[in-house]
């Protein structure tokens, strides 16, 4: 009978103190002391055949990338559209890309309310473009992520 005792006291003090480690590792994580998006660095993920070989996005909102063209023909990309959070901004302006070219920096616009510096952000990037060789349109999408700089 005393070592049923023994091991429910054994039990029962290490459960409380897990529970109150859980606990604090989520108040922790609820805070952002422990963020995420800055442990993961900038990546573009998602794009098939257009790739954003470069980005930044700017204290002040303003959205800047570079595009490398992939498709294995010349293109014309005709429309992006960057999504962070529940704002959504468009550029429409065209853009010629050679086979295996990389674009210049282009500003795709400013979200009107930008995070801080340092903090993490998402985008979900969607862009429709012409395959000047064939006449058809396609599209790619992806998401971009990092620290706003």
């Amino acid at each position: 009978m005393k070592k049923a005792q023994a091991g429910l006291d054994f039990l029962m003090t290490y459960g409380w103190a897990l529970l109150l480690i859980v606990l604090i590792i989520g108040a922790l994580f609820a805070l952002g002391i422990f963020d995420i998006g800055s442990f993961l660095g900038s990546r573009a993920s998602g794009f098939a055949q257009v790739g954003v070989s470069a980005w930044r996005l700017a204290p002040d909102g303003t959205l800047t990338a570079q595009f490398e063209n992939h498709v294995g023909s010349d293109i014309q990309i005709s429309s992006i559209s960057a999504t962070f959070g529940t704002q959504v901004m468009n550029y429409s302006t065209l853009l010629d890309m050679d086979n295996g070219q990389r674009s210049g920096t282009i500003t795709l616009g400013t979200f009107g309310n930008p995070s801080s510096a340092g903090s993490s952000y998402s985008i979900a990037l969607d862009m429709t473009y012409t395959d000047l060789a064939t006449g058809f349109e396609y599209g790619d999408a992806g998401t971009l992520t990092g620290q706003v700089s």
